[in-house]
């Protein structure tokens, strides 16, 4: 085989391998959807069995004989006569049973007020396998009454042939008897066949059809035949997962947001720089009692531990000294100030000289954020009032330094100033006063005037947030950032699920996450970033 030949068939294996894995990471992500369709199945089913009307089954056995091709004495009787086949001999025998002369007999008997058509579409007359078995099987609201007309099926069939042969022998017998005594003795010592003949119809005058005899009457039923309880239930489980997982499939195709780290790759060919899980929330606080950005010691350690892997994926790409980063996203509420103010101070941890710019100036989240009391903002700054350096705050989090030029209040008029060089300009300055530039810039989807912020720097890191994320203004993004030709470093996926016991600080003590102050107000460690 090719090495040609043997790459194609790895590429299909993973391609497959691949497939099969997103079918069980859509059933996980939807598990609630399955699991109420497997519910109301299963409530469903057990509805059925409690409202559904109850059956009896009960089956009586016949024996098939037929007449042998060499027994000619019963040539021209109402009897069943062996044909080549078994099989068929058996079938003709079961059809004699199910006949509305039959099932008329059977209504006298019982007393039963229904017609023939009617009755008979409660039994059934079946061959048993390859045998020479018929069962003849009722049905009916109560046991009783299933055990009767089955047994009075068989028992009636018996007698209705019997009574048809006894009629034929009745005409029969009396012209043979006739014609042995017009015989000469002579002739009668001679002819035994005659005489065999009359002394073989006349027991059959005295016993029953034999071609079907009953071999097994019906026993009363202990239970209903329908509804099946265990069936009813094990149907509506697997209806259930059907459904379920018919479901979300359907939702997977038709939910705009981004559910899959996959569907980056697939529909907006971005690699995942970083991820920043979503974990369980330690502490006795709620997330209602903490809204907006989260500050480093906030995070969880697996959080922390994913800016800190962000960072050394931006480092990665170059070492000199200035970079800028812009930190968006397509909407609001995806965690981008609290990844700016994250990564700001990881970069600013590992020994970095950081600026952190906030540009976002209709929803400017900084300086409450950070507890800053700020006197000259970026307003200020854009507006040409004050230069860079005046309007720099510092900012220590948990003995993590580094400077800051916040907003001072939301003013949505100063945004429609914001052009390139008015940017690139500010951006210039920020990097001869750092090693590094963040900037928090607003989601450029909602906020088109901020587009040439894409242009005036480095790389552009887009915040992305399972299950918040929409894919259509993530589609939007990127076509937006294709036309201004911006560097795209790649997404920082918030909200991915830890893989349990694959995180090295999964299980390790809490010490960035140790409760801080912040107005007033004591947190717990947060879970994962709402702005």
């Amino acid at each position: 085989m090719s090495s040609y030949d043997s790459g194609a068939g790895r590429r299909a294996a993973e391609s497959a391998s691949l497939g099969i894995g997103r079918y069980g990471r859509t059933i996980v992500e939807h598990w609630k959807l399955v699991l109420a369709c497997v519910v109301v199945a299963l409530l469903a089913a057990g509805a059925y069995t409690q409202i559904a009307t109850r059956r009896y089954e009960s089956a009586a056995q016949m024996i098939v004989s037929p007449i042998q091709p060499q027994d000619t004495f019963t040539v021209g009787l109402p009897v069943l006569h062996s044909s080549t086949d078994p099989t068929r001999d058996t079938l003709t025998g079961a059809s004699l049973i199910t006949t509305p002369a039959i099932a008329q007999a059977v209504i006298r008997q019982l007393g039963l007020h229904r017609t023939p058509t009617q009755l008979l579409g409660d039994v059934n007359a079946t061959p048993i396998g390859q045998s020479d078995l018929v069962a003849v099987q009722a049905t009916a609201s109560s046991a009783g009454d299933a055990q009767r007309i089955a047994n009075a099926f068989a028992s009636q069939t018996v007698k209705t042939r019997t009574a048809a042969l006894h009629r034929a022998l009745s005409t029969v017998i009396p012209g043979l008897q006739a014609q042995l005594k017009a015989e000469s003795p002579a002739v009668k010592a001679a002819d035994t066949t005659s005489t065999a003949e009359l002394n073989y119809l006349k027991q059959l005058q005295t016993s029953g059809d034999p071609t079907l005899v009953v071999s097994s009457p019906a026993q009363l039923p202990t239970a209903p035949f329908t509804p099946r309880t265990k069936l009813a239930l094990i149907a509506g489980l697997i209806a259930g997962l059907v459904l379920g997982i018919a479901a979300a499939f359907a939702v997977d195709a038709l939910d705009p947001k981004l559910r899959r780290e996959d569907q980056l790759r697939e529909l907006l060919g971005w690699r995942v720089l970083a991820r920043v899980p979503t974990v369980r929330r330690v502490g006795v606080l709620r997330m209602r009692d903490h809204r907006g950005p989260m500050l480093p010691g906030e995070l969880s350690l697996l959080a922390a531990e994913g800016y800190r892997v962000l960072r050394m994926m931006l480092d990665r790409g170059s070492r000199v000294a200035g970079r800028s980063y812009l930190i968006t996203g397509s909407a609001p509420s995806e965690g981008k100030t609290t990844s700016a103010i994250n990564l700001a101070a990881s970069i600013a941890q590992s020994g970095s000289r950081v600026v952190l710019i906030e540009l976002d100036l209709r929803r400017p989240m900084i300086a409450r954020t950070l507890n800053l009391e700020v006197a000259r903002g970026t307003e200020h700054v854009i507006a040409g009032r004050y230069e860079l350096e005046e309007a720099l705050t510092d900012v220590n989090v948990g003995g993590i330094e580094f400077r800051t030029l916040a907003v001072q209040a939301p003013r949505a008029q100063l945004a429609d100033s914001l052009s390139y060089d008015t940017i690139s300009s500010l951006v210039t300055e920020a990097r001869e006063a750092a090693d590094y530039v963040v900037i928090d810039s607003p989601p450029l989807t909602a906020v088109i005037d901020a587009l040439p912020l894409a242009n005036a720097v480095d790389e552009v890191v887009v915040v992305a947030r399972l299950g918040v994320s929409r894919l259509a203004r993530l589609v939007d993004l990127r076509e937006l950032l294709s036309t201004q030709s911006a560097s795209v470093a790649g997404v920082l996926l918030i909200g991915e699920s830890p893989r349990a016991g694959t995180g090295y600080y999964q299980a390790a003590p809490s010490t960035v996450g140790d409760p801080v102050e912040r107005s007033g107000v004591r947190l717990g460690p947060i879970s994962s970033p709402t702005e």
